[in-house]
């Protein structure tokens, strides 16, 4: 069954650029079905659940070259995932800045995740080019400009998100 699922995935694949190279599609498949596998995003956790038949580190280094090696087409990626949600009704957007530290490195991040009832999925992010950790007006406006893009003004119902977001000019 998981291989019949790997390749409808990457028949899908087949026809969206999101990657073009046919072995690329094919680690797409199989990263997804550990991502579900695994319920965590870590490339560590991830490496358990890609491929039995290799050792754990070749795993996680397969998983490693790949993001660095590739360049994904993030807009169209995102419209792959509006196909997990249901086609008609509003759709919830929540909205979070969250900082990752890899090493003395940190990593700030503005998410927005896409969702109806208990089901949300990611949906873009921008890396935030800041060491205070917040986002701003401007940072807001452009991640809501991508997703209203992708889905539409009348396809969103609510948008949500912490006491960081205040202010009423990027809301506009």
């Amino acid at each position: 069954m998981k291989q019949r699922l790997i390749a409808k995935i990457t028949t899908v694949l087949q026809h969206l650029p999101v990657v073009r190279n046919l072995a690329r599609q094919k680690f797409v498949s199989q990263f997804i079905i550990a991502l579900i596998k695994s319920r965590n995003v870590q490339f560590c956790e991830v490496a358990q659940h890609l491929n039995d038949a290799v050792k754990l580190a070749s795993n996680e280094t397969r998983i490693q070259d790949f993001f660095r090696e590739t360049d994904l087409n993030y807009l169209v990626l995102a419209q792959l995932v509006l196909g997990l949600l249901p086609a008609q009704g509003k759709l919830r957007l929540c909205l979070d800045r969250t900082e990752w530290d890899f090493g003395q490195c940190q990593v700030n991040i503005l998410l927005v995740t896409v969702g109806q009832g208990a089901f949300h999925v990611p949906l873009y992010w921008e890396l935030l080019d800041n060491r205070s950790g917040n986002s701003n007006a401007a940072d807001r406006i452009a991640l809501l400009r991508v997703c209203v893009q992708v889905l539409g003004k009348d396809r969103i119902g609510l948008v949500l998100g912490d006491r960081e977001f205040v202010g009423y000019a990027w809301f506009k």
